[in-house]
């Protein structure tokens, strides 16, 4: 029983305050895109501060969440989860808002096709990092089929996601006078929190189950 315990201990190192912080930079790295698309001006020198504060504030919370982990074990890697979930919305959010800004459209099929090619960047993202780091998954002996399990799982989130994404900004459209680009990014917001809950189940239990 003692071995079965300490083989389930997991211990903070400077990796996952590394990693953490690489994922807060990510974040607070692409979100002035996504609020100068929001015609939220911010100098380059607030963006810079936005970088730092996220890439500070995101090792914080995996140390948090590792103390926490002391009650509920699962803390911890709801933590990391949730830092690779905020840099796989920032990819997601900040590349939507690049090609909004490059083809100057936010409504339509056109919106959907943009939801779809940054989604497939974020999802590519997120394998990389609950990988090596969330889940700890790193043999590879069955690469294959895990690649396969995690493609079904992130295509089904994908069908989610822009199922969601897509309902808000076509069916329903902007609500309170909120401008329509601002909306298509509150859209995909609401999206990503919807499927992130889908995607730690799936990938915890399933892809990366050990």
């Amino acid at each position: 029983m003692a071995k079965t315990k300490t083989n389930q201990t997991q211990n903070l190192t400077s990796r996952d305050i590394l990693f953490g912080a690489i994922n807060g930079l990510i974040f607070g790295a692409l979100l002035p895109v996504v609020l100068k698309n929001m015609n939220i001006a911010i100098s380059t020198n607030m963006g810079f501060v936005i970088a730092i504060a996220f890439t500070v504030l995101a090792a914080i919370g995996v140390a948090i969440g590792y103390f926490l982990s002391k009650y509920i074990k699962i803390i911890f890697q709801i933590a990391k989860f949730g830092c690779v979930g905020a840099a796989n919305f920032a990819v997601d959010i900040g590349i939507l808002n690049l090609l909004i800004f490059l083809s100057g459209t936010a409504v339509g099929v056109a919106y959907i096709a943009f939801k779809v090619i940054s989604f497939t960047f974020a999802v590519t993202n997120s394998y990389t990092w609950n990988k090596i780091w969330t889940f700890k998954k790193v043999d590879t002996k069955e690469t294959g089929k895990e690649f396969g399990q995690f493609i079904t799982i992130s295509v089904i989130g994908l069908i989610l996601n822009a199922a969601v994404a897509g309902f808000l900004v076509i069916v329903i459209g902007p609500l309170g006078g909120i401008k329509v680009k601002t909306w298509a990014s509150v859209s995909a917001a609401v999206a990503s929190v919807c499927v992130m809950a889908w995607n730690f189940v799936g990938y915890k239990f399933w892809v990366f189950k050990k």
